[in-house]
């Protein structure tokens, strides 16, 4: 298993929302293959495009991706917001800028973006996919005077993983092995197989690029968190618990600390983090928990970083047993549980101990439904990080549950196995969440 690859695709730079970055890269890249741009031309100039030139946009998302981008402001854009605008904007992105393509927006971009939407010239539907959780399909017809041309694009399986792209009926880009796998390589399939006592001891030994990353990881995030913390903004929750106040306990400064990281980008606040699993908000309390612990109790470096790592690559492994985007929270039962695992590990705890703390998480926070991303993920990233700090010190005072508890299994595996039954079986939670979403839309929007 090859773990520099698994922490470089666990681990990756996004500004804004992930769902809404992901489809407007989809849009973009749709839009500069009318001009030959491919990932494999990546020397080819890109076009600039006026909204006139820009015939229709057409999206289709599966409810996953539409759920998780309905309500997230979107960085660089004055306040806008939502799966319409975010394909709007995608016409006058880079593609090669992936998960950070907002970062270049400028007002004259979301005036075009505005256009187009004025104009009813982008549509956004919901559609079935199989085999997917994540799903994204554009169609961006671009014109030069009397002379058409349709750019065609699909993302699938992860944010920016383009399975391919056509310029009118010509295939210019295609990546079947990518498709054939359906969401990730060998490495990740191999890492769902694992125990945890084995996730502990593959990051023992972790290769310098590994810790580097952990390193951009960590002032990455406590970026955004200090971001949030200084000024109220999206919900505020972070700056409302903290502001003004001193010596607060444990549990309330590090679930503070989190949901501030969270307040700055579900805001549309410019400040990028880093994403682990293909989530913001995971790479927040993936992180910032574990080192605000490790901060307060003087942990060293090295214990920090593998601490960090670890809870990282829990979130990676639970992602494997739950799918990347779901009718449950991912901060809750991915990073949440990484998170658990990374400071009962700094708390100096062994495999057992760890093992406790999943079990502890998914006894309390199994139940955690993902209404799509929005201002209030931050109250979900802050029970979850204090969730985690609690199940860390449950567990080394040696709080073990039972299988005779729920869903508990005798194991911390099998309790993972369990809740990953329980995940599929919610379709029709996701379902409802989705048609209240889509009333929403038809009534306020």
């Amino acid at each position: 298993m090859d773990l520099e690859k698994i922490f470089v695709q666990t681990l990756q730079p996004s500004l804004g929302c992930t769902e809404l970055a992901s489809i407007a890269f989809t849009v973009a890249a749709a839009a500069q293959a009318t001009s030959g741009w491919s990932p494999e031309r990546r020397t080819t100039p890109l076009i600039c495009l006026s909204s006139e030139e820009v015939g229709r946009i057409h999206v289709q998302v599966n409810q996953s991706i539409f759920k998780n981008a309905f309500s997230v402001y979107i960085p660089n854009t004055a306040g806008q917001r939502g799966v319409v605008m975010a394909a709007a904007l995608g016409a006058f992105c880079d593609p090669k800028e992936g998960l950070q393509l907002f970062r270049n927006l400028k007002s004259a971009d979301v005036a075009k973006a505005r256009e187009l939407i004025q104009a009813r010239k982008v549509k956004v539907e919901i559609v079935e996919a199989e085999q997917t959780d994540l799903y994204i399909q554009a169609r961006v017809l671009v014109q030069s005077g009397p002379l058409s041309c349709m750019g065609s694009s699909v993302v699938k399986y992860g944010h920016t993983n383009l399975i391919f792209l056509k310029r009118g009926e010509e295939m210019i880009y295609h990546q079947p092995s990518r498709d054939e796998q359906k969401s990730f390589d060998g490495d990740l399939d191999e890492l769902k197989s694992l125990t945890f006592q084995e996730l502990i001891q593959a990051v023992e030994h972790l290769p310098v690029s590994v810790m580097n990353l952990i390193r951009k990881t960590i002032a990455l995030n406590k970026k955004a968190t200090e971001t949030g913390l200084a000024q109220p903004l999206g919900l505020g929750v972070g700056f409302r618990e903290t502001h003004g106040k001193e010596n607060l306990d444990l549990v309330h400064h590090i679930s503070s600390v989190a949901a501030a990281g969270s307040d700055a980008r579900m805001s549309g606040h410019p400040v990028e983090v880093m994403s682990s699993a293909g989530s913001g908000n995971q790479g927040i309390v993936a992180t910032i928990p574990v080192v605000a612990y490790c901060e307060i109790a003087q942990i060293d470096e090295d214990r920090l970083l593998k601490a960090v790592a670890l809870s990282h690559l829990v979130t990676m492994y639970m992602t494997m047993h739950v799918g990347a985007l779901s009718a449950l929270c991912g901060a809750a039962i991915k990073a949440g549980i990484g998170a658990a695992c990374g400071i009962t590990y700094a708390m100096g705890g062994q495999g057992s101990d760890i093992c406790r703390a999943v079990k502890i998480m998914i006894a309390s926070i199994a139940g955690v439904i993902c209404d799509g991303a929005k201002p209030g993920c931050a109250l979900k990233v802050s029970s979850s990080s204090a969730m985690a700090v609690r199940a860390a010190i449950l567990a080394m005072g040696k709080l073990d549950i039972s299988e005779t508890n729920g869903i508990v299994g005798r194991s911390a595996e099998d309790t993972v196995r369990n809740l990953s039954r329980l995940d599929q079986s919610m379709k029709a939670v996701d379902d409802k969440i989705v048609q209240i979403l889509q009333e929403k839309l038809s009534t306020t929007w």
